[in-house]
């Protein structure tokens, strides 16, 4: 049986999981506002769970085409409302794009990975999403909060 801070976290992984499996390309705009909601909650759930340091490398174990397919879904529904602009690079003074489309396919296998974990091993799925946050999704959802609230990048991450 799960904990309250890892039942918490787990409501809104299912929530967020919904979220993006209920995307409907005719109601894009209430879907990001539903998302720009979301985000900090889920990263405030992550974050009560602690810091893990009990695993090594993250590792995907995401099936490439059904993240491909999420991810295109994603990118031709949100059109021009999916590409941002990262700040300059201080090493190669380029500017940089990212893509919200690909911030949220990234969030959503890691935590559906740790809701698979979920019923036989909330402790595991607990550790997975705190060490999946800390290697992998972080810098996605503070990307994705950064460009559906703007903000948000006024925040110290």
């Amino acid at each position: 049986m799960a904990n309250e801070t890892t039942q918490q976290m787990a409501d809104l992984a299912e929530r967020f999981c919904q979220l993006v499996e209920s995307f409907d390309e005719k109601a894009v705009e209430p879907w990001l506002v539903d998302m720009s909601v979301l985000l900090p909650q889920l990263e405030e759930a992550v974050s009560a769970l602690g810091h893990n340091q009990d695993m090594s490398v993250y590792e995907s174990s995401t099936d490439y085409d059904e993240r491909f397919e999420l991810f295109t879904q994603l990118y031709k529904a949100l059109g021009e409302r999916d590409g941002y602009n990262y700040e300059y690079d201080g090493l190669e003074g380029q500017r940089l794009s990212g893509s919200l489309a690909d911030d949220i396919t990234d969030i959503y296998f890691d935590l559906k990975r740790g809701l698979k974990l979920l019923d036989n091993n909330p402790q595991l799925a607990a550790r997975d999403w705190q060490h999946s946050y800390e290697f992998h999704w972080r810098h996605h959802l503070i990307d994705a909060e950064r460009q559906l609230n703007p903000a948000a990048s006024t925040l110290s991450h």
